[in-house]
């Protein structure tokens, strides 16, 4: 296959409470300066509902969202996480459907 295939997962929601994530980079590679990071979740009909900016250092990417943002999430919805680097490549890095447990 040519291209980026992007790394499918489910994004798990709990209602009340924060959504908390890490992604840690492998040892021996690292996340260049400047490059920022964003999950995006869509609806069914594509529209985006939400867009999650990350904090990201040379070795790991996080998300700390509260729940009083993330409970507002409706399914049925999916998401994406975008890698924009400095140089201009933007990447689809995740992508997958959100799950809820209440």
């Amino acid at each position: 296959m040519l291209g980026n295939e992007p790394i499918i997962e489910t994004l798990l929601l709990v209602s009340g409470q924060d959504f908390v994530h890490q992604i840690d980079i492998p040892d021996g590679s690292f996340i260049p300066a400047e490059t920022t990071c964003a999950l995006i979740i869509y609806d069914a009909s594509n529209t985006v509902v939400a867009t999650w900016n990350a904090t990201v250092t040379t070795d790991w990417v996080s998300w700390l969202i509260h729940s009083e943002v993330s409970d507002t999430i409706t399914l049925p919805a999916y998401f994406r996480i975008y890698v924009h680097y400095s140089n201009g490549q933007d990447f689809c890095w995740y992508r997958g459907q959100v799950a809820r447990q209440d």
